[in-house]
């Protein structure tokens, strides 16, 4: 298998539990790709989702997990929804995909919506998980996207936007949902 971790706006590879959860990974002698994304202040849609299918090429599909964070995650739903085959899994840290109309990211978002019968059909396993005070995605968005791919969200308590700020430079939740779908070198 092949862990894909996006962060978000105005992040980068090396921003919150991003660089443990990839040497947790390498650990492990699993292959695992953790890009800076282009251009992060302000991120154009097609060029994030250009990116992403360029690193992605010659990735087996059918063993790509994405983890991906904030705004990286519409990325991931925008990668997913473009696909002719399904990706193993997407792990949602603090994602949205509706556009909540924050001056940030707003252009973004409004760009497009997301077309989840396709995002469903090309992702065997979904996680959403977010804080229960995210300070800068409403609860209602964050919510959205657990029901939009049919699961339960994790939630958790007093866990801001679940980055560095929040206190999060590890996550040993990542790894037990990776490790529960079977994430080693083997696989």
């Amino acid at each position: 298998m092949t862990v894909l971790i996006l962060h978000g706006i105005t992040g980068n590879a090396e921003n919150n539990w991003q660089p443990w959860l990839r040497e947790n990974l390498m650990e492990r002698n699993v292959d695992v790709i953790v890009p800076n994304l282009p251009n992060t202040d302000h991120p154009d849609r097609k060029e994030w989702l250009g990116f992403v299918k360029d690193l992605t090429a010659n990735v087996d599909l059918s063993g790509l997990v994405i983890v991906a964070h904030s705004l990286g995650v519409t990325t991931a739903l925008d990668f997913i929804e473009s696909l002719n085959e399904p990706i193993y899994g997407l792990i949602s840290v603090s994602g949205f995909s509706d556009d909540y109309k924050h001056p940030l990211n707003s252009y973004f978002l409004a760009e497009k919506p997301m077309d989840f019968t396709k995002v469903n059909k090309n992702c065997k396993n979904f996680k959403v998980v977010y804080g229960d005070d995210d300070p800068y995605v409403p609860q209602t968005s964050l919510q959205m996207l657990a029901d939009d791919v049919h699961v339960e969200a994790v939630v958790i308590h007093s866990g801001g936007h679940l980055n560095a700020n929040a206190g999060y430079l590890s996550f040993p939740l990542l790894m037990d949902v990776l490790l529960e779908w079977g994430i080693n070198a083997s696989n």
